[in-house]
């Protein structure tokens, strides 16, 4: 019982510091113009709650009963400094034909001038919730609410705006290469396709990659695999982790060298000359199967028409490839490529896996 009442007080004064360690700032009744005062009152109220969430300053509301007036900013500082507040917000809400002003300032009961200012357009009283939760994340900083790259905290009247923040799907192509780590390190390059969908808290992506696809490439490798990751932030530069499965095919290709027996006629001696002679031919082994993949990224202007994508990601395919020697026997090379009867090479002691990478181009709309 002693134990459990320790641990009240414990909590109980962990909470008071806490109190104490967030500024008390006074928040003088909103002025109105041209606009219902219920609108002010129910501002303040948004203000308080988003402030304290926020968790930098304790709000301290006004109220009608404080007998202050906006105009008369010295009322305002001497009720802030009698409520044991260090700081006082002005904010005036003035409508201008269809658009509201919402101007916010941020005092020090110490000087005269304001530490911190902004003023946000509305375009009807939905958007007052986005505005005045911004400005409570902002208020006292160096930024400012109106350059607050929040894309899924806009107002009606941004969204008007040339650069839409509304953007949350894309398609488009991309360039890169993969880096295999068994059989042999070698870097392929080749294209990209993508689609990408933008959840807000998530982002799903389907690609398909084709590397190496030309012939002088060791490995040609095809897949389309489906991922989601999760994006750092709401700003227009994104990072993002994740990962995801996808379905694969690759030709593994070997230069092998071996000994080639030809019989050529010999007009000299009148019948066939037997010759042997080292000759390389390429053997290509097939396999495909499922695989996953793991990375990280970054996205650029997202929620706008065009968007960068750069990605890093690791991939492991749940297949082994052969490694045939670089030189065998004419018997051997024949067994190699001997059909059914065949006898195949040792596989690599390891899963086909090692690194992608795309730089990719998508529309957004």
């Amino acid at each position: 019982m002693k134990t459990l009442i320790k641990h009240i007080a414990l909590f109980a004064a962990i909470l008071t510091i806490s109190s104490f360690a967030a500024e008390k700032v006074y928040m003088a009744p909103v002025g109105t113009t041209n606009i219902h005062s219920d609108y002010g009152i129910a501002a303040m109220k948004l203000m308080k709650t988003y402030i304290e969430d926020d968790g930098r300053f304790i709000l301290i509301e006004g109220s009608a009963q404080d007998s202050v007036t906006i105009e008369k900013q010295e009322t305002v500082k001497n009720k802030a400094v009698a409520k044991g507040c260090s700081k006082y917000i002005i904010a005036e809400f003035t409508r201008l034909g269809e658009s509201v002003i919402l101007s916010f300032k941020l005092y020090s009961t110490s000087q005269d001038a304001p530490i911190w200012t902004d003023r946000l357009k509305a375009a009807n009283p939905d958007d007052f919730d986005p505005i005045i939760q911004r400005v409570a994340h902002n208020i006292g900083t160096r930024e400012k609410a109106t350059s607050d790259q929040d894309i899924y905290n806009v107002t009606e009247n941004e969204t008007k705006l040339p650069k839409r923040k509304k953007v949350n799907s894309y398609f488009g192509i991309g360039i890169g290469g993969m880096v295999p780590l068994s059989p042999v390190v070698e870097m392929t390059p080749g294209v990209n396709l993508f689609g990408m969908y933008d959840t807000q808290t998530l982002l799903i992506g389907l690609d398909a990659n084709f590397w190496g696809m030309g012939t002088d490439n060791r490995y040609s490798y095809a897949d389309i695999g489906i991922s989601i990751h999760y994006p750092f932030g709401r700003k227009f530069i994104a990072p993002y982790i994740g990962g995801g499965l996808n379905l694969s095919s690759v030709d593994f290709n070997t230069d092998v060298t071996h000994p080639y027996t030809s019989a050529e006629w010999d007009n000299s001696i009148s019948r066939s000359r037997v010759t042997t002679k080292d000759r390389t031919d390429t053997y290509t082994y097939t396999s495909s199967g499922v695989g996953a993949y793991g990375g990280a990224g970054i996205m650029f202007n997202r929620a706008s028409s065009i968007a960068l994508f750069f990605e890093v990601k690791y991939f492991v395919d749940f297949y082994k490839l052969e490694e045939p020697k670089e030189y065998v026997s004419e018997d051997v090379w024949n067994d190699y490529t001997g059909g059914y009867s065949k006898k195949l090479p040792d596989k690599s002691s390891k899963l086909f896996q090692g690194f992608m990478f795309d730089l990719k181009f998508g529309y957004g709309f």
